[in-house]
């Protein structure tokens, strides 16, 4: 998994071997999971999701948005990246 943060901006691209693995995690798992095995790239601004690709675009880019929000809390501690605290 690689990270990029900037002021108000987030990058995250997560390989196949991350979300399988994120995915599979021992009492912790997420079952019917619809990033498992597939990489993907999300941008956040200001807490915003800006831009996402599943598999570099190619295929459906169709994915559960409740397990998206729990992976990237899990890789930042937070669901909304990006976004200045108050």
């Amino acid at each position: 998994m690689r990270k990029q943060s900037y002021e108000r901006t987030v990058k995250l691209w997560a390989s196949a071997t991350d979300t399988y693995a994120w995915a599979h995690r021992t009492g912790e798992g997420w079952p019917c999971s619809t990033l498992s095995g597939r990489r993907f790239f999300a941008e956040f601004q200001d807490g915003n999701l800006v831009d996402f690709s599943l598999n570099g675009g190619r295929g459906p880019q169709d994915c559960d948005a409740h397990e998206l929000n729990a992976f990237v809390e899990d890789a930042f501690g937070t669901s909304r990246p990006g976004e200045a605290s108050l």
